[in-house]
């Protein structure tokens, strides 16, 4: 079951305005009404996670949505810094960058990110982030899904949806 509004809460760390305004875009076609919170810049979401870590009426983060190329500090510090907070740790992460290059899938994958979404060029693939989010919300997703095609990390092939 989908987590309502109240109680559910997503950061999305994004510094680009357009694709801030299509991942609004996305959750709103899928019906996901949480409450986000924004950074621009990945001094400002470690600076969030932190204070949200030591602060035991903080709210539960349920996912984070991440792009990796970020001001100041980029996705794999954000990811890092998340996965050593005590309340965090666990929370699921989708990556999302506009990036095919294999050093960003194994930043995030030894990071433990449960998916990798690759920001695509056309509104309708990129809505599907939309279905992505409410499978991870619902809890019906329990596998990693990496990408949308196969790709090629050290040499190996990474099927989409392979567990891991």
């Amino acid at each position: 079951m989908l987590k309502e509004t109240a109680d559910c809460m997503i950061l999305v760390v994004e510094d680009n305005p357009a694709d801030l305004t299509l991942v609004r875009e996305a959750l709103k076609e899928h019906q996901i009404d949480c409450t986000l919170h924004v950074t621009n810049d990945g001094a400002k979401a470690i600076a969030f996670l932190s204070s949200l870590d030591t602060d035991s009426k903080a709210p539960r983060l349920d996912l984070v949505l991440l792009d990796m190329h970020l001001p100041k500090r980029d996705g794999a510090d954000i990811l890092k810094s998340l996965r050593a907070t005590e309340r965090y740790g666990q929370t699921p992460v989708i990556v999302m960058t506009a990036s095919d290059a294999p050093e960003d899938y194994e930043k995030a994958e030894k990071n433990a990110a449960l998916s990798y979404f690759r920001k695509p060029s056309s509104l309708a693939e990129f809505m599907k982030l939309g279905a992505l989010v409410k499978s991870v919300l619902s809890g019906s997703n329990e596998q990693r899904i990496w990408g949308n095609e196969p790709k090629r990390v050290n040499g190996e092939t990474k099927n989409a949806g392979a567990p891991k």
